[in-house]
């Protein structure tokens, strides 16, 4: 069976520093952060800022707003890929798009609202799978439609699974990606873990003691490689490759050694018919918690051995927060950008290293840098791992809208 190839075409970003891929690459570079004090969950706790998106906008009337979210990025994305509004292509392209939280806030207002006809406008909400229907109907979509949740890889998850689509010949083009919304559920949830920290979300660093929430939404494009070449399409990067693997270790904490990030990280090089040395930088998924930070950089070590000394490696979750079952296709999107443009974003906030974290994390004014093949990677609650690979292709053209 032949073995179809996956590029990317089409990059769209809701985020609190950036509501277009364009705008992203701009706060990155200028070390632009979108966190700041919220109090929009009246909660006595120590964490004070989260990663808030305004969106432009009346916002869609029964629609939750992960929904919303997700339908600004899948438009940025659309914009950006050149396919014909009204094209043919639409009548087989499918949606596969990523959550943690799903419609929390629709089952919000469902469970503390006593008015019948309030609950069932909010009904057809509830569901998970509300997120790709919306997008799939928005935009005409007549592919498969699914919605993916495995906490905070699920972006990831459906950007490798939509990858797979393509390449065994099932679709020439997906949307995939992902979306999460700032809830009291997640806000209350993440406080009674003391996982968020009072100040900063400093990964690596040793003073590191916590993460800051996030809420946003990121959509790529795929499209197979001679779809796109076809017509005429501007190639952002090709998608070669992923890798999944679980801890099997605890349900909240990652395996001290990072065992299951080691096999995905492992098995999206072979799929990728690449080696270690061919790796130009990857984005670590540096949540800011004592625990993660430590176990990814030893899977590091063990994955790449010598070559880790110097191999580039951030973690953008400090310009945006953690955006949850978003956060792999909007740091997998910081990365492209970075890599047509190259230049790897520094880790705000990390200033000195933990010696437990002694690897070539990017910090300060950032870093020019030659990326021709980068990873990303992302791990999440109950030890689910993934890992993604993308790299250049030069003939096909770049740059982001």
């Amino acid at each position: 069976m032949s073995t179809h190839r996956v590029v990317i075409t089409g990059l769209g970003v809701t985020a609190a520093n950036a509501l277009s891929a364009g705008e992203l690459a701009q706060a990155l570079v200028e070390r632009r952060s979108g966190i700041r004090e919220t109090d929009a969950f009246g909660i006595d706790g120590r964490a004070r800022s989260a990663g808030e998106v305004e969106l432009p906008g009346v916002p869609l009337e029964g629609q939750d707003r992960v929904s919303q979210l997700a339908l600004h990025a899948a438009e940025q994305a659309l914009r950006d890929s050149g396919l014909e509004p009204l094209g043919s292509w639409r009548e087989e392209a499918g949606v596969m798009l990523g959550t943690s939280r799903g419609p929390a806030l629709s089952l919000e207002r469902f469970m503390r609202s006593a008015r019948a006809e309030a609950r069932r406008e909010l009904f057809a909400e509830l569901p998970f799978a509300s997120i790709a229907r919306n997008v799939a109907a928005r935009f005409g979509l007549c592919g498969v439609q699914s919605t993916v949740t495995m906490a905070c890889v699920s972006s990831s998850l459906a950007i490798g699974r939509a990858l797979d689509e393509i390449r065994r010949g099932r679709a020439s083009v997906m949307l995939a990606g992902g979306a999460d919304a700032l809830t009291q559920l997640s806000f209350s949830g993440f406080s009674v873990l003391r996982a968020m920290t009072p100040t900063v979300c400093r990964p690596f660093d040793h003073r590191r003691n916590g993460m800051v929430l996030g809420e946003g939404a990121g959509v790529l494009v795929l499209e197979e490689l001679q779809h796109a070449i076809r017509r005429g399409a501007r190639i952002h990067a090709e998608l070669c490759g992923w890798g999944t693997a679980g801890d099997a270790h605890h349900s909240t904490s990652p395996h001290p050694e990072g065992r299951g990030l080691q096999q995905a990280m492992t098995r999206a090089l072979r799929q990728s018919g690449l080696t270690t040395e061919q790796i130009d930088f990857v984005n670590l998924h540096g949540t800011g918690t004592p625990a993660n930070d430590p176990a990814e950089c030893h899977a590091l070590r063990c994955v790449f051995g010598e070559r880790t000394a110097s191999l580039p490696v951030n973690s953008l979750k400090p310009y945006f927060g953690h955006t949850l079952g978003a956060s792999g296709v909007l740091e997998l999107i910081g990365s492209l950008v970075g890599m047509e443009r190259d230049f790897i974003p520094p880790t705000l906030h990390c200033e000195e290293l933990d010696p437990k974290c002694n690897v070539d994390v990017v910090r300060g004014e950032g870093r020019s840098h030659r990326m021709d093949v980068l990873m990303s990677t992302k791990s999440a609650f109950g030890g689910a791992n993934v890992a993604l690979v993308a790299r250049r292709l030069p003939e096909a053209g770049r740059g982001a809208r």
